[in-house]
């Protein structure tokens, strides 16, 4: 039996290299970089910078306790833009992964309601993407995985207490026009992704947990029976982002967490950097050496000064995908480092948006240069930091440290005090906010350019406050 495929995203555009305004945009989307893309765009020397070996030291972990016949549970976790996914991508496009490894890939953000799911919807979305990334890899090898629809069989009987409408078969025919086998992971996808966490009594939910997880372990056994040669490894994408509550992971990945560290499955999750510093001892499903840290790539050094090491490396990325010296001013260039406080994310958006500025600026005035200077720049990283100084807020429902307490966190430190490196609720937030950095080596957090000039401006009128640089250094 073919199952199709569930609805993706469509495949993009590959990156291409700019040579002048108008080749921005595409070649600084923010996405990470995929297979086709890693030979021309990848920085080897932005990876030493943030993290040298993880990578492989991830590979060599799984490939040696899947030979021990052991399960890897791991854990990747960094700040947003340190690229974490591309990691992964580069991971499991190594042929080590790729003659050992059956991929079961999951998507937080696309493949579940980021807002209310539930283990339960966690262990679904194993079971359904599970069939699918076995029958992917047989057809790879040209043969026909029959034990699909044995699956599917046992997916719908244990379904029932949490999608009642999806229990006749024939029923689910008529509505999507085809046939039931094929389109119950279709209807069970997006029930999945647009409601998340039934309601369910707790006797009732635990006792359907234990049937869900039994009957998973079902199918591991039917995969491992058809696919000897290879493991099962699940890799849970974007768990780490902002838009998914600390409840639900705490939910997930510390209240359940026997149910993950029990299923005969390897495993790789993004969670956030607060996350698994708050829950260090909890997360039980996940031994502390297999939490591998993608680190922040400094700009500043711990002395406030240019981190030339730092910016090298964000040079030579940049330069792999633009003709740089040409596009930008070697001032706007510099600045655009600054405000960055090495985001790559940050740091594409802003070069996506500058390069609009000066492309506009040159329309309205042919005499000007076309190319991204110091005001472009400037227009966009003030304009960026109004949305980082608001983001730093709290919303009206939000339970949060007060902004002094993430103030006097941010100042101490900015001052390096001591004291400051031991982690408490403003620190967590400050983290997730992206105001604190977190670099490699000693350990070492920083408060990120545009953090330092909230500093200056909250701190104006402290006469015991010194700035010691480390800044954006605008002036109005």
């Amino acid at each position: 039996m073919m199952i199709p495929e569930w609805p993706a995203r469509l495949k993009r555009p590959l990156v291409e290299r700019a040579a002048d305004l108008t080749g921005l945009p595409r070649a600084f989307r923010p996405e990470p970089l995929i297979a086709e893309e890693m030979k021309e765009f990848y920085s080897e020397s932005l990876d030493k910078r943030r993290g040298p070996y993880q990578r492989r030291a991830i590979r060599d972990a799984l490939v040696e306790t899947a030979e021990q016949g052991f399960f890897f549970k791991g854990v990747v976790y960094g700040n947003r833009g340190t690229g974490k996914s591309t990691e992964i991508n580069r991971l499991l496009a190594d042929p080590a992964i790729g003659r050992r490894f059956v991929v079961i890939r999951l998507d937080a953000l696309e493949e579940l309601n980021p807002q209310t799911f539930s283990v339960a919807d966690v262990l679904m979305l194993v079971f359904a993407n599970l069939i699918e990334g076995c029958r992917k890899h047989c057809e790879k090898r040209r043969e026909a995985f029959h034990e699909a629809d044995i699956m599917i069989n046992d997916l719908q009987q244990v379904i029932a207490p949490f999608f009642p409408e999806l229990q006749d078969r024939e029923q689910v025919g008529r509505t999507t026009g085809g046939g039931a086998e094929v389109n119950l992971l279709a209807m069970l996808k997006a029930s999945i992704r647009v409601e998340g966490q039934r309601k369910t009594d707790v006797v009732a939910r635990r006792e359907t947990l234990t049937e869900l997880k039994a009957a998973l372990e079902r199918q591991i056994s039917v995969v491992k029976e058809r696919l000897p040669d290879y493991e099962l490894l699940v890799v849970g994408e974007n768990f780490d982002k902002e838009a998914i509550p600390q409840a639900l992971l705490e939910d997930t990945f510390v209240k359940y967490a026997g149910l993950l560290r029990d299923l005969r499955l390897h495993m790789l999750f993004m969670l956030p950097v607060p996350f698994v510093y708050a829950y260090g001892d909890d997360l039980i499903a996940f031994r502390r050496e297999d939490r591998v840290a993608i680190y922040d790539v400094p700009v500043y050094t711990a002395e406030h000064k240019k981190d030339e090491a730092g910016c090298g490396a964000l040079i030579e990325l940049l330069e792999k995908r633009a003709g740089i010296r040409e596009i930008f001013a070697h001032d706007a260039l510099e600045l655009l480092l600054r405000a960055s406080g090495g985001d790559l994310y940050r740091l594409f958006a802003m070069i996506v948006k500058s390069g609009r500025m000066a492309q506009y600026r040159h329309e309205d005035d042919p005499t000007s240069e076309r190319r991204v200077l110091l005001g472009d720049v400037q227009t966009t990283v003030r304009e960026q930091l109004g949305i980082f100084r608001n983001e730093l807020g709290s919303g009206p429902n939000e339970e949060k440290p007060t902004w002094d307490e993430q103030l006097q966190k941010l100042r101490a430190i900015y001052e390096d005090d001591p004291a400051a490196k031991v982690p408490n609720p403003p620190l967590y937030r400050l983290l997730r906010k992206r105001a604190v950095l977190y670099f490699n080596g000693t350990g070492r957090y920083g408060v990120h350019p545009m953090a330092v000039e909230i500093l200056r401006e909250q701190l104006a009128k402290d006469t015991t406050f010194q700035y010691r640089g480390g800044g954006l250094d605008l002036r109005p």
